[in-house]
């Protein structure tokens, strides 16, 4: 399977936020049992501060995934250079096209670029607990838990 990353475009990025903010409440409010109130005043502090003036900060990219002319997903990550790593704040596959390789696909072109054009010598990333599908995905591409966040519902 071949694939592209195309850049987002600025407006494509100020759209992306807006979802992202939505989106990551959700998670956030299952995740850690907050009312959706204070999920969405949270992941609304921690976009925004990673987005200042609806852009990336720097480091970042965002990029959509392509197959042909076809977007398939989305990815977010950070190159850091005081650790020499890629930290991936996103992926999203389009659920129409999970279960096809494309998040296998992306991971590659990303180790790719991690280490062929930046230099980096690992990548990082964080996922919910309640996403077992990706920590499955991430465990066969060869990822260690570094850290694991505990929650205990009263």
């Amino acid at each position: 399977m071949t694939i592209h990353f195309d850049r987002m475009t600025e407006p494509e990025i100020a759209n992306y936020v807006t979802w992202l903010i939505d989106d990551y409440a959700k998670d956030v409010a299952r995740n850690y049992q907050l009312p959706m109130v204070l999920a969405q005043e949270e992941s609304t502090q921690l976009i925004r501060d990673l987005f200042p003036d609806n852009q990336p900060g720097e480091g970042q990219t965002i990029v959509h995934v392509m197959n042909g002319d076809n977007r398939v997903g989305i990815l977010w990550y950070a190159f850091q250079a005081e650790s020499n790593r890629i930290f991936i704040y996103h992926i999203l596959i389009e659920e129409m096209y999970r279960g096809e390789g494309y998040a296998t696909a992306v991971f590659e072109k990303l180790e790719r670029v991690a280490s062929e054009e930046l230099g980096a010598t690992s990548i990082g990333l964080s996922v919910f607990g309640t996403n077992p599908d990706a920590q499955r995905l991430y465990k066969r591409l060869g990822f260690q838990e570094a850290s694991i966040a505990m929650n205990k519902q009263l």
